[in-house]
């Protein structure tokens, strides 16, 4: 997990992303991460760590593993588009992974708690 990165979200059973998160973190035992919306911190912990993806165990809200992977350019184009505000737009003119990772840290770092552009916290 690096609070650097964007994540798309997948909860139990899904099969498509549910959201976005960013400024994902552990703190007392809750998942902290913020949705381009408002934050959330939700009781749990981390059963599996791939460094670009990341599977959470939730006690509370929607019971169960919630599946967490670094958002591509690729995975955007082909279906999380559908779900952000702006998406087709964005997909049109975003074209690198790099480059839309940097344009959500642009977008909502400050609103999720990143101090950007000087973001350091892994």
């Amino acid at each position: 997990m690096n609070r650097r990165t964007v994540y798309t979200f997948k909860w139990p059973g899904e099969k498509r992303p549910n959201g976005l998160a960013m400024n994902c973190h552990m703190q007392d035992g809750y998942l902290v991460f913020f949705d381009t919306i408002r934050g959330h911190g939700i009781k749990g912990s981390i059963i599996r760590d791939a460094g670009d993806a990341f599977t959470f165990q939730s006690d509370q809200a929607m019971r169960g593993p919630w599946e967490f992977k670094a958002l591509t350019i690729e995975d955007f184009r082909r279906e999380v588009f559908k779900i952000v505000d702006d998406g087709p737009v964005i997909a049109q003119v975003i074209r690198t992974t790099d480059d839309l990772q940097e344009w959500y840290r642009k977008k909502f770092g400050a609103d999720a708690g990143l101090n950007y552009p000087d973001i350091t916290q892994n």
